[in-house]
């Protein structure tokens, strides 16, 4: 590896420890240049690199890296994006919605039951966010959220929503799941978009 830069600024290849990408990575989130940051963006040898599968990294030998460059944010820098773009995350889990609803109605389990698996993982990395950024903005769950009541007040609305949809698909009633993603979670992820700015001001 000759070349390596954190936000820009050049270290010293041989400071840094590793067999592998995935090793490199772990010993620079130890290294000062990153301390508490969070990794955002890799590029190896010019090119944006992302993991397709866990432990993916393991698989990029050190030599075959010519150059290594590392992004950085702040969990606060992360969290006001989160607050200031969630909604686009949000509106993505909407418009997939759909499709799902229908083929529950039309009896197409298995391909609902996938599409629906993936869009809960969407939906949980989501939550995670929030609840990170709750966190990092000192926000309290009892957080006034405008019109909707108190952040704990909708995430025990959600929760018992998602609970309602495992109980439901446990018993395969595939209909009524169906109305239950149309009629109540569209609902309550289109009050998450609108009150996410709401949390912003709330955090400052």
């Amino acid at each position: 590896m000759n070349t390596l830069t954190v936000d820009g600024s050049r270290l010293t290849a041989g400071e840094i420890f590793g067999a592998n990408l995935e090793e490199i990575l772990i010993s620079l989130m130890e290294h000062p240049s990153v301390g508490n940051r969070f990794i955002t963006k890799v590029l190896v040898n010019g090119d944006h690199y992302s993991e397709e599968m866990p432990h993916a990294a393991l698989e990029v030998e050190r030599d075959d890296i010519d150059s290594l460059e590392l992004v950085t944010h702040s969990a606060e820098d992360l969290s006001l994006h989160f607050l200031e773009n969630g909604h686009y995350f949000v509106d993505a889990l909407r418009q997939a919605l759909p499709k799902i609803v229908e083929e529950f109605r039309l009896g197409d389990e298995m391909e609902a039951n996938e599409h629906f698996l993936g869009f809960l993982e969407s939906l949980h990395l989501l939550l995670n966010m929030l609840d990170q950024t709750r966190l990092t903005m000192g926000l309290g769950v009892d957080t006034e959220i405008g019109g909707h009541g108190s952040l704990n007040g909708f995430l025990d609305q959600l929760g018992e929503i998602l609970g309602n949809l495992a109980g439901l698909q446990e018993q395969s009633d595939w209909i009524y799941l169906a109305d239950v993603l149309e009629y109540e979670l569209d609902g309550a992820l289109a009050a998450l978009a609108a009150f996410l700015p709401v949390l912003k001001k709330a955090g400052h």
